[in-house]
């Protein structure tokens, strides 16, 4: 098997290594010792197409596929500026989005997250469940046009730098197993009784934790994104990219490391 990249993939190595040089490594120490975004990185990587790499073209992202997306993700972090949120928004949401959502939440949402304007994070861990999907307490009950979602997530990254939530909660049980059967909703972070606190941590990271509480969040039916009840095998399309792209921060990483 031939490993070698083409040269289309290097050009993109180079564009994505030349913009993050721009800001460097003490920038981004800078704010994570601050625990302040780094909007101005993100921007100027969305001005570029990059950050919507991932995204359908039709709503204004890149075309391409999780490989590009994870040289973006490796190349900042090779040039000292690991973004979380490449993986929690671009690759999560921004992949589940772009499968399950309606046309109204995708010309909603991946237009101004490909530009940069917007981010949308991802709510699965829970503090008795961890990212165990059997095991997750949040519920989502149908209300006549609504849905009323109570419990709480926790280590939720980037909550205060994004606009809304896909936030996974159970909506039923499986009749052999009594399993919980799972749902996926785009929930706005500025939710009536959604409740967001910052979880300290002992790493240095521009990208806060939080804890969320979901006291009884109502949201209309059209807020599903995807199938009722189908939310355990749609999620994966989130987290096998979060996977892919965690990796690829992480060889970034080694590679600053050891320049």
């Amino acid at each position: 098997m031939n490993f070698a990249e083409t040269e289309e993939h290097t050009a993109l190595r180079q564009a994505v290594g030349a913009i993050t040089d721009k800001f460097g490594s003490d920038y981004f120490t800078s704010r994570a010792l601050a625990h302040e975004s780094t909007d101005e990185l993100w921007k100027a990587l969305a001005d570029s197409g990059f950050i919507g790499i991932n995204l359908p073209e039709e709503y204004g992202g890149g075309g391409a596929g999780m490989t590009e997306l994870a040289i973006v993700c490796e190349e900042t972090a090779a040039h000292g500026c690991p973004l979380l949120l490449l993986l929690v928004s671009s690759a999560i949401s921004g992949e589940l989005i772009a499968k399950y959502g309606t046309d109204i939440q995708k010309r909603t949402w991946l237009p101004r997250m490909a530009a940069g304007e917007t981010k949308v994070v991802f709510a699965i861990t829970e503090p008795d469940a961890g990212s165990n999907t059997h095991r997750l307490s949040t519920r989502a009950v149908r209300d006549g046009d609504d849905y009323v979602l109570s419990g709480e997530k926790y280590y939720i990254s980037g909550v205060d730098e994004a606009e809304a939530l896909v936030v996974v909660a159970a909506t039923g049980r499986e009749p052999d197993s009594g399993r919980s059967q799972l749902s996926l909703f785009l929930v706005p972070t500025d939710a009536p009784g959604l409740n967001h606190q910052v979880l300290p941590v002992g790493v240095s990271l521009p990208e806060k934790q939080f804890t969320l509480h979901f006291d009884n969040v109502r949201v209309p039916a059209s807020s599903l994104l995807g199938s009722e009840n189908e939310g355990f095998a749609q999620v994966f399309d989130g987290l096998n990219p979060e996977r892919i792209t965690g990796a690829a921060i992480c060889v970034g990483i080694g590679r600053f490391a050891s320049a």
